[in-house]
């Protein structure tokens, strides 16, 4: 599972920013729903994807231990889930 996520975790990041965008639009445009904005929210989760994998990948934090690496990717879904609840407030 986790050289499933080596390789493919920014791509499902930007489509699930994808996804919400094109939501967003639906609801905004079409629909006339000003409702949450999910584009933002796409865009966070795609940054956190894209930086998990940097790190999976020995990208960055590459002098660090495995568990020293563990707790950096669980700071930042933390920090990536508090920013989500800001933007949703």
């Amino acid at each position: 599972m986790k050289e499933w996520f080596k390789k493919h975790l920014g791509l499902l990041g930007f489509l699930v920013w994808g996804a919400f965008t094109l939501i967003e639009f639906l609801w905004r445009f079409i629909l006339k729903i000003d409702h949450y904005d999910l584009a933002e929210i796409g865009f966070v989760l795609w940054v956190e994807a894209a930086f998990i994998q940097g790190i999976l990948n020995e990208k960055y934090y590459t002098k660090y231990s495995e568990k020293v690496k563990n707790g950096i990717i669980v700071f930042s879904v933390a920090i990536s889930i508090g920013l989500i609840y800001y933007i949703l407030d």
